[in-house]
């Protein structure tokens, strides 16, 4: 009972700020430069014409894909939308977009921008407290340090994802403005084992959404571990966002390549395993599961310590 009036205090002390709501505010003009970017290219709905362009994109994918310099993603993911787009022209089913669509095609993007406002929030909830000294204020209640450290971390974690389901909603609000609410029903189709899957709309987007959330667990546990070791704010929120920034890309760049097994944030995306094939050939969800999880446990072991040894001046 304790434990939850202190994550209260927390979510408290989040909100009353005016930046947070800045932040939050960044969401929503995320999701419309996404509506404007889908605007800007098919503008969501299918020509005339649809059959001619799914093949000529078919045509130009193959030509990239058998580039020299092709990463093994891009060559992957053409392969995925070749065969995407034959399955299309065989069951004449146009491609359009609707806000189902859109916030499941959105997800992956929303869970990134979402991690990257959540660090800001995680990188300053302990060390601004123990650089203005408020933190004495909460150890002075007959709080210990590991209550404090847990509801810090609950809080930290609970407005991430809060900022998720923000992201979520906007995307089908938005979306659903923009190219109409149509579609529930229809059925979202990927690629696994070089075969043309189905699964109902709904059960995808959730599963997108649940299969990414661990790039945000990790971003915020890194945060949350960097403030707890800086005095200064700003490097508890510049470092993370550098690494994930850093991790992301290099993730995305190297898919595909045997090393990056190792490397945790080629296990930030869990949707490999159900709606795709994962990042590297005979990985296990069971093996991303434990890397994660091993990545979070050390970076608590680390970030605990430093907390509850700290000086509070």
């Amino acid at each position: 009972m304790k434990l939850i009036n202190y994550i209260r205090n927390e979510n408290m002390k989040i909100y009353k700020r005016k930046r947070t709501w800045v932040l939050i505010a960044l969401v929503a003009v995320f999701v419309i430069l996404q509506i404007i970017n889908v605007r800007a290219g098919d503008g969501g709905t299918a020509a005339a014409d649809w059959r001619s362009q799914l093949e000529q994109e078919n045509h130009r994918l193959a030509a990239e894909a058998a580039e020299p310099d092709a990463l093994q993603i891009e060559i992957r993911q053409a392969e995925k939308n070749i065969l995407l787009n034959e399955y299309s022209l065989q069951h004449n089913m146009p491609p359009e977009t609707n806000a189902w669509s859109f916030a499941g095609d959105l997800s992956g993007n929303i869970i990134f921008a979402v991690s990257l406002i959540s660090i800001i929030i995680a990188g300053e909830i302990a060390a601004a407290e123990f650089v203005s000294g408020t933190i004495k204020l909460l150890l002075t209640r007959s709080a210990s340090r590991t209550e404090v450290y847990t509801a810090k971390y609950i809080a930290a974690i609970l407005f991430g994802l809060g900022l998720t389901l923000v992201g979520l909603l906007l995307s089908l609000l938005f979306g659903g403005i923009m190219f109409g609410w149509g579609g529930l029903g229809d059925s979202y189709m990927y690629v696994k084992d070089h075969t043309v899957h189905q699964t109902p709309m709904l059960l995808s987007i959730l599963g997108s959404y649940l299969f990414h959330l661990p790039f945000l667990l990790i971003s915020v546990t890194l945060a949350f571990m960097v403030s707890a070791g800086f005095r200064s704010p700003i490097f508890a929120i510049v470092i993370p966002l550098f690494v994930s920034v850093a991790g992301f890309v290099i993730a995305i760049a190297m898919n595909g390549w045997p090393w990056t097994r190792f490397f945790i944030f080629s296990h930030a995306d869990l949707s490999g395993y159900f709606l795709g094939d994962p990042a590297v050939k005979g990985m296990t969800l069971g093996f991303s599961l434990a890397f994660i999880g091993l990545h979070l446990a050390v970076m608590h072991l680390l970030s605990h310590t430093l907390f509850v040894k700290r000086d509070v001046s």
